[in-house]
């Protein structure tokens, strides 16, 4: 798998990667330097090659490394502290899909399930009780074939919902604009803007866009009578000790103008890594998050939750647009993450060596590596490209580091 990522960035320095819609900026020959090196070279432990990597962004960056009781293991930083909440662009999905299965735990039984605030049992039922297998025309009343669209299959960007452009990778715009405070109106205009431009067959096409989770969240929103505000405060934020004024979601992260972020679930949130971990517990120990004094939450998420999370949810669909697929690289989908594996079309293989991650655009990477027990979140905020390759955006050099340090990673812990 390492051999076959470094093929890639070697496609990605002569072709180009990732559409993105960051401004250019004027490079920084000496962040260039130590990347090219990087790429050529290799370093012999997690400090020297954090420290090399951090050098290259644009307002530092922090690593982490949790055990399988969650427990820190590792925890190095430049400037950026593990506490500083920024956005984390894609780093986002995972929050929104682990919101939803909270939100399916909590309805289906809240006394067994922690901290569900007013999502009690019985509580999400417009439409039928909530479930992944519940559909748009349930829920939103949506008619024909896109009434079909699943909750599963908006999770997993199986349903059908392409975008404007070639690629269909693009979103609706109103999902960037919406105003603070929306209505339930505007919202629903917005996701019903999105149903009527797409003409993708649900379930048959994988398409990376953010207007399945902008779907999803509105069908959350009616299922169960409350605001993506109120439900993710509730099941999210108030459990796991998350600062309520800093943990938000925008419509336009990219812009100080203040914007409604409850339908932008595939990239509006601000978070902290160490924030960020408490949750990602819950996926590394099948259920157990962490709150803010490091006890452990039991039952934050089901068993089934946590397999549905992290299985493969392709189910036969086929790759319209992946930012990785021209490159070769397969990559596969769960809900609201990746699975990075070398036989990513064979569900059984993938998992023998499947690291799950859901990486953001501005090179946030959290990672699970549940076949040898540990999780490890690279914070960094990189919006200029400090790094000056036009052509190596954030992500990539984040996935870089990741694929040079994983091996030492697992040296230290013995797997």
């Amino acid at each position: 798998m390492k051999f076959k990522f470094y093929l890639i960035l070697v496609s990605l320095l002569s072709y180009g990667f990732f559409a993105n819609c960051q401004k250019s900026v004027s490079t920084d020959k000496g962040a260039q330097s130590l990347l090219f090196a990087g790429i050529a070279g290799t370093c012999f432990s997690i400090d020297t090659c954090f420290d090399q990597y951090a050098k290259t962004t644009d307002e530092g960056a922090s690593f982490q490394v949790y055990d399988g009781s969650g427990n820190r293991i590792y925890a190095r930083q430049s400037i950026l502290d593990y506490n500083t909440y920024r956005p984390i662009a894609s780093g986002s999905k995972w929050v929104t899909a682990i919101t939803a299965m909270r939100a399916i735990d909590c309805n289906a039984n809240s006394g067994t399930y922690a901290n569900c605030g007013t999502v009690t049992t019985g509580t999400c039922a417009t439409g039928g009780t909530l479930s992944l297998s519940r559909t748009t025309g349930e829920v939103l009343g949506w008619t024909g074939t896109k009434g079909t669209i699943t909750l599963r299959q908006l999770l997993s960007f199986t349903s059908g919902l392409n975008a404007g452009g070639g690629n269909g990778s693009g979103q609706a715009s109103c999902i960037s604009t919406l105003p603070v405070g929306a209505t339930g109106t505007q919202k629903d205009s917005c996701v019903n803007e999105i149903r009527d431009q797409s003409t993708g067959t649900p379930g048959a096409l994988y398409q990376y866009n953010s207007n399945h989770m902008a779907v999803a969240q509105r069908m959350l929103e009616v299922s169960c009578a409350k605001t993506w505000s109120t439900i993710f405060t509730q099941l999210i934020v108030t459990p796991l000790g998350w600062d309520a004024n800093q943990a938000v979601w925008s419509g336009n992260i990219r812009s100080t103008e203040p914007t409604d972020g409850s339908l932008s679930g595939a990239y509006g949130l601000t978070i902290s890594p160490e924030h960020y971990a408490r949750m990602l517990n819950a996926l590394l120990t099948n259920g157990t998050a962490k709150n803010t004094s490091g006890a452990n939450i039991a039952n934050f998420l089901s068993t089934t939750s946590v397999t549905e999370i992290l299985a493969d949810q392709y189910n036969g669909a086929k790759i319209g647009y992946s930012q990785f697929s021209a490159f070769g690289y397969r990559w596969q989908y769960g809900l609201g993450n990746w699975r990075f594996c070398t036989t990513t079309d064979v569900p059984a293989e993938c998992d023998k060596d499947l690291i799950s991650h859901s990486i953001g655009i501005n090179g946030f990477y959290p990672w699970v590596d549940k076949n040898r027990s540990y999780m490890a979140i690279l914070a960094v905020n990189n919006i200029g490209r400090k790094n000056g390759l036009s052509l190596l955006p954030a992500s990539s050099t984040s996935l870089f580091f990741a694929e040079t340090v994983r091996p030492l990673i697992h040296t230290q812990i013995g797997k």
